[in-house]
């Protein structure tokens, strides 16, 4: 079969098109754009012509299963083109429908009048898309609502079912008191835990009465009208408002006011900084951590030197001078450099290359470490083989990769194998028997614009003998959990050094092992308090030292901390209520957050 590249330059469906326009290009023409490559024996065009043949006038109806029935035709092609059609009668819906769009409560109540005089309690369920336009409407249950009785699957099935990007959930009150009930509280939050697992969150639950409403997103927003679902191109939700309450009180007695601060959103088919599921990860709590430092604290040099995910270093760049960000693990780094680097960087060369990652199939590649170690595991087979390839491949075109260029692929393969993995946020154990998610598909990173910032690989303690900062945050370990230990898989692709494995759960000889999650813990900490250099010091610690699990239990009490602390200078000491992130079997309760605000000595 002849190649593409052996069609005469003018016949090329692309070349075509810059010199005589969409109109002088046929269907199957334009389709080969869209897929940019053919198959082994078959070029593009011949591909696109297949697919025009086998569908006709259904073109406009098929499905991504429809496509990746087809050979030469993987998952991203198929996304490719499923996505395009979408697009197209996304535009043409806007322009031709009379659909509900649903911005407010107002909307909504709209849509009520039916129940308010309903004399037995029933509840509803909106069913939206990604433009919050109403797909259904649907009764979940009539009668006296339990939250024993009511099974989250009720709401939820028909949300996948329908392709749901979010619910919005109706209650009527026949008494005529539209005040919501300990029950009804009790639903919300069963509800909402639900949707943010499914990942199909609640945008509001609103109770109605015959005269009255009652909208939580209101409440928690403190706006009783003229509001809007999407503010700022940001669509809170009630899981989100939730874990955002301001604390029931501070051991300070002092009301800190949680402004507006700097935190990066989402773009559109890119990966975000905090885009990870990570053990500590500080990304719902920026605002609250971030109103103290600028009541309690001063300054243009700040550090941040247990970085972690890093989210609060991408806060600090935009109200700090200079930043400085370090961890001891090498995917971190790996992430800092990509995100945070000030090196050049193509990003036409990262999509391009990004796009023909995702055009590669299984089925061409042998089997590599990766896959052989990880397949079927914490990885399905077909992705850990996909995997393995894309890591062998982006080092071994690392003399033609910029700096920023190498990491910010290695970036992007370490949270596409994050989100795909087969485990429960960590890879300490992977799911036995569980179905393993097979549907690589990588997006380029979406990059933190900024100057003035260090990056670091150090132990925390042998970094505090060299800096000078004028605030300097600390979020140490907490418990016996090695950070190492626990992403031991994205280490290993980050390093590519294809250790020796053992155990179960396919670990590496042990390496960068922290001191803070082990007996000596209040020891080190002692240690690194008394040489930091710096004007304030502002320590994120947490009360898991109550945990029934040995491993969650903290290695340092609270108590210890504010004494260790108040030999540095004057201590302040603020909590907040915050469900954490539970990667395991561990339920603790009256999980709480606090900040520690150290002024030195002068």
């Amino acid at each position: 079969m002849p190649k593409i590249k052996d069609i005469p330059k003018i016949d090329r469906p692309r070349e075509k098109f810059l010199q005589k326009g969409s109109d002088a290009l046929s269907k199957s023409d334009l389709l080969a754009i869209l897929l940019g490559s053919g198959m082994k024996g078959k070029n593009v065009r011949q591909l696109s012509e297949n697919i025009i043949k086998k569908f006709g006038k259904n073109f406009l109806n098929i499905t991504v299963n429809d496509l990746l029935e087809i050979s030469g035709i993987g998952q991203a092609k198929a996304l490719q083109i499923a996505s395009a059609i979408s697009l197209v009668k996304r535009f043409y819906a806007d322009e031709k429908s009379n659909e509900i769009i649903i911005k407010n409560s107002q909307d909504i109540l709209s849509l009520t009048y039916g129940l308010r005089d309903k004399k037995k309690e029933h509840l509803v369920c909106l069913y939206l898309n990604a433009r919050n336009s109403l797909l259904k409407k649907e009764i979940i249950s009539v009668g006296l609502l339990d939250k024993a009785l009511l099974h989250p699957r009720e709401i939820f099935y028909p949300a996948t079912e329908l392709n749901a990007a979010s619910v919005i959930l109706i209650h009527n009150h026949p008494s005529g008191d539209s005040s919501p009930s300990e029950k009804d509280n009790q639903i919300v939050e069963k509800i909402v835990q639900a949707g943010e697992i499914m990942g199909i969150p609640v945008i509001d639950f609103i109770i109605v009465s015959e005269n009255n409403h009652y909208s939580f997103y209101e409440k928690l927003k403190k706006q009783k009208e003229g509001f809007d679902y999407i503010a700022d191109g940001i669509q809170r939700t009630l899981f989100a408002m939730f874990e955002a309450e301001k604390p029931a009180y501070e051991i300070t007695a002092e009301k800190i006011q949680e402004n507006y601060f700097y935190i990066p959103q989402a773009k559109e088919n890119h990966i975000q900084l905090h885009n990870r599921r990570y053990i500590g990860n500080k990304h719902k709590l920026l605002e609250w951590i971030f109103s103290i430092i600028s009541k309690e604290c001063g300054g243009d040099f700040f550090a941040d030197i247990f970085a972690g995910t890093g989210v609060v270093s991408a806060v600090a760049t935009k109200h700090f001078n200079h930043v400085l960000l370090n961890d001891f693990l090498h995917s971190n780094y790996a992430i800092y450099r990509a995100f945070f680097g000030n090196e050049a960087w193509d990003k036409n060369k990262i999509d391009n290359i990004i796009k023909s990652y995702n055009n590669i199939y299984s089925d061409d590649l042998d089997e590599n470490y990766f896959s052989k170690k990880f397949g079927g595991k914490f990885f399905s087979s077909n992705s850990a083989k996909i995997i393995g390839f894309i890591r062998e491949n982006i080092e071994k075109n690392k003399s033609n990769l910029t700096e920023r260029e190498y990491y910010m692929l290695l970036a992007s393969l370490l949270y596409t194998a994050d989100k795909i993995a087969n485990t429960v946020g960590h890879f300490d154990a992977y799911f036995k028997k569980e179905f393993i998610n097979d549907s690589f598909f990588m997006k380029p990173i979406d990059p933190i614009d900024t100057q003035g910032i260090s990056i670091f690989q150090e132990d925390s303690n042998l970094l505090a003998k060299k800096i000078k900062a004028d605030i300097v945050y600390i979020d140490p370990p907490y418990n016996s959990r090695q950070y190492s230990r626990f992403y031991h898989v994205l280490e290993t692709l980050t390093k590519w050094d294809k250790p020796k494995l053992y155990g179960v759960a396919l670990k590496p000889e042990p390496e960068n092992m922290s001191d803070y999650c082990r007996n000596n813990a209040k020891d080190k900490f002692a240690e690194l308090i008394r040489d930091l250099d710096a004007q304030y010091l502002v320590v994120s610690y947490n009360n898991t030292y109550d945990s029934k699990s040995d491993s969650s239990r903290n290695k340092i009490t609270l108590q210890e901390i504010e004494k260790i602390l108040q030999t540095k200078g004057s201590t302040k000491v603020f909590e907040k209520n915050y469900r954490h992130f539970n990667a395991g079997n561990t339920n603790f309760n009256n999980h709480k957050e606090y900040l520690f605000v150290t002024k030195a000595k002068t």
